[in-house]
């Protein structure tokens, strides 16, 4: 009887620990949680807990699914989602104890842009491609108001340069040098869509890592026209050296 008895209790706390528990909660808009009935009503969460992980699926009212957070102790581990409804951006990919790893994809609804950026497993950034939508409409920096400028100024950009721009193999062992003159497509939003090289008889793997390290950088300040963030075109050169 005592054997059969403990055996039961043992059964319950297991049972405990690893069923799932699911909680529904409401927030307005100034995301504070309120009532399920409460007028002011404008997403709800579904949390749904399970031992030290969880997952969060947050949704509009409508049903529409804006996000979804995969959690152990607390941080962020596992796939994620999230749809900016505003500006039609959908936001996929995955963390590993709060760090983006492996395969994102970002896409611009509206304009029809996509990207996919690859992260290294200790989050760093390591490739970025895309593909622009067909309409696209860039503007030249002498028909800006202002032109786009990198966020950390042009120390910042060295600064990034220094950190990530590594010389080819190939191209060192040929002793090749010699400048990658390139044109980046700048969206309003600040991200560097697209890298072009301008210049002629410029070596592939100078080009291809100019073009990679161009790409990673972080976001830029876009140009102005008529006092409104636009894409455009900004033009730069990267150099290649051999000490």
């Amino acid at each position: 009887m005592i054997r059969a008895t403990l055996c039961l209790l043992s059964f319950l706390l297991c049972f405990s620990a690893f069923s799932q528990k699911i909680d529904t909660t409401y927030f307005n808009q100034e995301n504070i949680e309120v009532a399920k009935n409460d007028a002011s009503v404008f997403r709800y969460d579904v949390t749904s807990s399970k031992g030290k992980s969880s997952s969060i699926h947050r949704y509009s009212m409508n049903g529409t699914l804006l996000e979804i957070i995969t959690l152990t102790k607390n941080k962020k581990d596992g796939p994620y989602y999230f749809l900016d409804l505003p500006d039609s951006i959908k936001l996929e990919g995955k963390y590993k104890r709060d760090i983006p790893v492996g395969k994102w994809t970002t896409e611009y609804l509206k304009e029809g842009h996509s990207f996919v950026d690859i992260y290294s497993p200790e989050g760093f950034l390591i490739s970025r491609d895309g593909v622009l939508g067909s309409s696209i409409q860039a503007f030249e920096i002498d028909e800006l108001d202002t032109k786009p400028d990198y966020v950390r100024g042009d120390n910042g950009w060295n600064q990034h340069l220094m950190k990530h721009l590594t010389y080819p193999r190939e191209a060192a062992r040929s002793g090749t040098q010699g400048g990658v003159e390139l044109r980046l497509t700048i969206l309003s939003s600040g991200r560097v869509a697209k890298a072009e090289v301008t210049n002629d008889d410029v070596d592939e793997y100078l080009a291809k890592e100019a073009i990679r390290v161009a790409l990673i950088s972080d976001n830029w300040i876009p140009g102005t026209k008529n006092g409104n963030p636009v894409n455009s075109y900004m033009y730069l050169k990267i150099m290649f050296r051999l000490k």
